[in-house]
């Protein structure tokens, strides 16, 4: 017979600062190129590539599931009910928040650009 582990709030916020960290990275791609090349037509086609809309919300999407499994629902849902009474449910509580707020900037950011109200140029000055 399995034990069954409580969730650590300490892993699902490794999970959440990884995925935040893995977001950020891939957004900067287009400017560490810039940083060591002056061909600004290969700069352009590299942002036109790698920051398409479609691909931004693909990445998104796939960083939201990755939350979604990782992080939010073990907390929302424990693996016990007699698991929430075992612990303070603080810092439990304070990541699941900050799961919940990544989710809905996220939506945020998917709406902003299937509506065309946010441009993705980072690199135009």
């Amino acid at each position: 017979m399995q034990s069954a582990t409580p969730t650590s709030p300490g892993r699902c916020l490794a999970v959440l600062l990884a995925t935040g960290a893995v977001l950020w990275m891939s957004w900067q791609i287009p400017g560490w190129y810039r940083l060591g090349s002056s061909d600004t037509a290969t700069l352009a086609a590299l942002v036109r590539l790698w920051q398409q809309p479609l691909l931004v919300a693909g990445v998104v999407s796939g960083a939201n599931a990755v939350v979604l499994y990782r992080a939010t629902l073990p907390l929302a849902l424990p693996n016990t009910p007699a698991s929430l009474l075992d612990r303070p449910r603080y810092q439990a509580d304070f990541v699941f928040w900050l799961c919940v707020l990544f989710h809905l900037s996220s939506l945020l950011l998917l709406l902003l650009l299937g509506t065309g109200w946010l441009l993705l140029n980072p690199l135009g000055q």
